[in-house]
């Protein structure tokens, strides 16, 4: 990780004065999120989906049988706009993944469900994201993993505590 190196020295010989301690861990984090990008897309492109459009398999999976949600569920589940949404809905619909109905209880809504087709290739995607995560984390003990996971989970503290303060400051 010679760039990593070279960034910090940079950095360092730039700014004397400072305190970059904190830099480290947030460059590495930033690293880490276009690495795991493409991991996604090379797992889900044999699929021919993209990560949103996984991501809402996956969500539907996940809300149980009949595998069934809202669309502003979705939307807000996976931190998307409407209109967002609403695209990759018809995405999936038309590649026969998902069907959309109307909430009976809601003459105004819909529901959006997985089809037997959107449910058989979520099960094989998650298989192979299993399978592909499994190799790619081969290489560490589960100390290590279990230290990194407290350690990640504590900075993604960091990073929802600031989300929810500025999502109410927006508010106001």
């Amino acid at each position: 990780m010679e760039w990593f190196e070279d960034l910090t020295r940079g950095w360092t010989n730039e700014y004397p004065e400072l305190d970059l301690s904190s830099l480290p861990a947030l460059v590495r984090i930033a690293r880490l999120g276009v690495l795991l990008d493409a991991f996604q897309h090379d797992v889900l492109e044999p699929f021919e989906l993209m990560p949103s459009d996984y991501g809402v398999l996956a969500a539907l999976r996940r809300a149980g049988a009949p595998y069934s949600l809202k669309p502003s569920q979705l939307y807000s589940r996976l931190r998307r706009s409407s209109g967002g949404m609403t695209k990759i809905l018809k995405r999936l619909e038309a590649s026969g993944l998902i069907e959309r109905s109307p909430d009976p209880d809601d003459g105004r809504g819909s529901h959006v469900r997985l089809t037997d087709r959107g449910l058989s290739l979520q099960d094989r995607v998650f298989h192979a994201f299993v399978s592909a995560t499994s190799s790619l984390m081969g290489p560490l003990s589960s100390h290590q993993l279990k230290n990194a996971d407290v350690s990640l989970g504590e900075i993604l503290q960091v990073f929802e505590e600031r989300a929810t303060q500025r999502s109410t400051a927006a508010r106001r």
